[in-house]
């Protein structure tokens, strides 16, 4: 089982839910207004750098995690790398 840490622009918030509903994620957490600075540049709400990031945790084990990659790397070749649009993945265990 892996963590996994997705960081997407807001714009794109409801496609991200669609495609962890479409594979089969059997929950996550979406923390959003995510706010900060990334090859993409600054995003920090404000005039001079508008815009958030929307930041989502899933647990998820191997046959739900590659066709969500899968799906999201298209999702980033759609919109282009200026999306940013982020995928991370740690190795985790169930403590409780």
């Amino acid at each position: 089982m892996k963590l996994v840490m997705m960081i997407a622009d807001t714009a794109y918030a409801d496609q991200v839910e669609r495609l962890l509903e479409e594979c089969g994620a059997p929950g996550f957490t979406e923390i959003p207004n995510v706010l900060g600075k990334g090859t993409t540049g600054k995003k920090f709400g404000s005039r001079a750098f508008p815009g958030s990031s929307t930041m989502y945790l899933a647990a998820l084990d191997e046959h739900c995690m590659t066709p969500l990659r899968e799906k999201l790397k298209a999702l980033r070749d759609t919109h282009g790398p200026e999306g940013g649009l982020k995928l991370y993945t740690m190795d985790t265990e169930e403590l409780l």
